[in-house]
């Protein structure tokens, strides 16, 4: 190790000693008027790295105007070495002064004015070559760089274009895309997006770029297809859901689904979507559709009311499609079932609603369903309580329905009641005959006959009435 070291020193002074010494002969050469020695020694010290020692060189031969144009240049590199970027930059302004169509030497300064952030200076710079050389793709890159940087972005996309023309490379379509989506130019963004896509087809950044433009300009389909191609871990949740809403649009459902549901779970808050969704195919009476979204709602918030029960209603109403009962005979029950399942999770959660009742009262009548369908009469006249007059029609449906069921059982005594509320309603000769008749087998004989004088009120010939008069020996 220590040899290596010593070596290594031994170099280094051995080089510094031949500088040193080619600077001497360079001056000894000036001192001379050997200029053309002089400064070929002062290049072969800039190159070497000797900057300091070349610029003093070049500082006199630029006194003598040997070679100007070269020396300004020279100058300006010797100076650029030192760190002395604004000498730098003189001098190469004066050198192409000198030379104003050296192209190399203008991006030579170009790039120095950029790391000074002489970034207005340096664009001109460029826009100076490109109006030499309008071929020239590294000034049309170098400048648009600058604009991208500075967000100037129309600028930027203009000056990427051009560079395009001659040069498709991974970055500037990704630039290009980037800064039109700034200016919202999406159909150019789409249009640069696609063909960098088919070029860098792994780009994946440069895909969500074109599906951000896709969706913009209402191409769902290629929305879809370019979303869906990038990491989730590269969309935001809004761009999540923009991916769902473009399936949706091309009616993809099953893909729409995927990524609503990825949106929710990333954001609770944004369950809002499925009954946003769900009203919409409600409303167009695609209840198949609506089920779908009201059931999403329901497994994302178990409370919700509103979901469990507009579930309910979409299976309910969605239980006559044809294509689908001739599909499976078994259609229309587990729809029915399905239904059934939906309202009572509602009804457990608010069981004030009134639409609620009357649809299980017409599910549990569909299933042929008694002893539940029973239930849900009590609890649809517990529910009306003291306002039967406001909902009259569900009061006498529910009492007569439970009348009926007790009449059927021959239960009479349990019966009377809830034809008696019927008669509060609805006077007619059905509803009389069976009080009668309910109030004779229970043995109550003066309200058997009281009924029996009223339906003859009403109908002066009718056997029934006549012939419980007659057996109880009232006539």
């Amino acid at each position: 190790m220590k040899r290596i070291t010593l070596f290594l020193m031994v170099v280094f002074l051995a080089a510094n000693v031949l500088a040193q010494d080619k600077l001497a002969t360079a001056q000894k050469a000036f001192d001379k008027k050997d200029y053309k020695t002089a400064f070929t020694l002062a290049k072969e010290l800039l190159d070497a790295g000797d900057a300091n020692g070349s610029n003093r060189l070049f500082i006199q031969l630029r006194e003598v105007n040997f070679e100007p144009r070269l020396v300004y240049e020279y100058l300006g590199d010797s100076y650029d070495q030192m760190g002395v970027a604004e000498l730098a930059i003189s001098n190469f302004e004066e050198a192409e002064l000198l030379d104003s169509l050296n192209i190399d030497l203008k991006f030579k300064n170009a790039k120095l004015m950029v790391k000074q952030r002489k970034y207005t200076d340096a664009i001109n710079k460029y826009l100076k070559i490109i109006s030499i050389d309008p071929n020239n793709a590294a000034a049309y890159l170098e400048a648009a760089t600058i604009m991208y940087q500075a967000k100037r972005f129309a600028d930027a996309a203009l000056l990427y274009e051009k560079y395009l023309d001659k040069n498709q490379t991974e970055d500037a379509y990704l630039k290009i895309t980037r800064a039109l989506l700034e200016i919202k130019n999406f159909e150019k963004v789409f249009n640069f997006g696609s063909a960098g896509v088919e070029k860098y087809p792994e780009e994946m950044q440069l895909k969500k770029n074109t599906a951000i433009a896709a969706y913009a300009t209402q191409r769902y389909a290629e929305a879809a297809k370019y979303y869906s191609q990038v990491p989730d871990s590269m969309l935001s949740i809004n761009e999540m859901e923009n991916t769902a809403r473009a399936f949706q649009m091309v009616k993809d459902e099953a893909n729409s689904m995927k990524y609503f549901e990825k949106v929710v779970k990333a954001d609770p808050a944004r369950s809002s979507i499925y009954m946003e969704l769900a009203n919409g195919f409600f409303r167009d009476k695609k209840f198949d559709e609506a089920a779908k979204y009201y059931e999403a709602k329901a497994k994302a918030d178990s409370t919700n009311e509103t979901a469990w029960r507009y579930l309910g209603f979409s299976h309910y109403q969605f239980r006559e499609n044809a294509d689908s009962v001739v599909a499976n005979p078994d259609f229309k029950k587990n729809q029915l079932e399905k239904a059934r399942t939906a309202l009572l999770r509602s009804v457990a959660l608010n069981d004030t609603n009134f639409t609620n009742r009357n649809f299980l009262i017409q599910i549990y009548t569909a299933l042929d369903s008694t002893q539940a369908l029973l239930e849900q009469h009590k609890a649809m006249l517990s529910l009306i309580g003291n306002n039967e007059s406001q909902y009259k029609d569900q009061y006498i449906a529910s009492n007569s329905a439970l009348g009926y069921n007790a009449y059927d059982r021959k239960a009479y005594a349990a019966a009377i009641p809830y034809y008696l509320r019927i008669l509060k309603y609805r006077s007619d000769m059905s509803t009389l005959k069976i009080l009668m008749s309910c109030y004779l087998q229970a043995g109550n004989n003066d309200e058997a006959i009281n009924f029996a004088r009223r339906i003859l009120k009403i109908s002066p010939n009718d056997k029934d009435a006549k012939k419980v008069l007659r057996v109880l020996s009232a006539d």
